[in-house]
């Protein structure tokens, strides 16, 4: 539905409903003499959005920073998807693989929605990494052993630690009101994935020494 169709119909059931109102009570919501209650403003909820951000768009564009955080989330997504594989095939500790299996099925679920937002908000996504990402990535990838596990867990901590002080902005300034709240969703996923991995990297250090 577009955005100016939803307004107008939104505008007609508000008539309606002061229509009913003061056929109800006599008393004329429109009249600001009138005491009357404000009607509450209710949020979209993840479910009535998707596991995406779509669906709660009420801005009149889409800014740079909500294209950004959508390109930078997507990208830690490739990033941590590929990690958490290789962590799979390569660690021998149970607890790294739980943070693996964590990190991959949390990111896939987040790619997906944000996939769907980005095709209706037309925003372009990244297909691979490039640059320092890819430089980083080869590197903890070309570690084996304790080695690699403590180099996993410190990249997945760099990168979430990062993509929380990105979703706190977001969940705050973004344009679109359905990154708003995506944003505010995961920021204590983010935390808790950060937490285990920090716990998980103290008991590899621990056991290397």
């Amino acid at each position: 539905m577009r955005p100016f169709r939803s307004t107008r119909l939104f505008m007609a059931a508000a008539i309606l409903a002061g229509t009913c109102a003061y056929a109800q009570t006599g008393s004329d919501p429109y009249n600001p003499q009138t005491k009357r209650n404000p009607t509450p403003t209710i949020e979209p909820s993840l479910a009535d959005m998707g596991f995406g951000t779509d669906q709660g768009n009420i801005g009149p564009f889409v800014t740079n920073t909500d294209k950004q955080y959508a390109q930078a989330m997507a990208a830690r997504g490739i990033m941590e998807i590929r990690l958490g594989q290789a962590a799979l095939d390569k660690t021998q500790r149970e607890d790294v693989r739980l943070v693996a299996r964590r990190m991959i099925a949390d990111y896939l679920l987040w790619d997906a929605g944000m996939e769907k937002a980005a095709a209706k908000l037309a925003i372009p996504m990244p297909k691979d990494v490039e640059g320092k990402d890819k430089a980083e990535i080869d590197h903890v990838l070309s570690l084996s052993g304790p080695a690699f596990d403590q180099a996993y867990l410190k990249e997945v901590i760099r990168l979430q630690q990062k993509a929380l002080t990105m979703s706190h902005h977001e969940a705050s300034d973004a344009a679109v009101s359905g990154f708003r709240h995506w944003a505010g969703v995961v920021i204590p996923q983010l935390q808790d994935q950060v937490q285990a991995a920090q716990k998980t990297l103290a008991a590899t250090t621990m056991a290397s020494k």
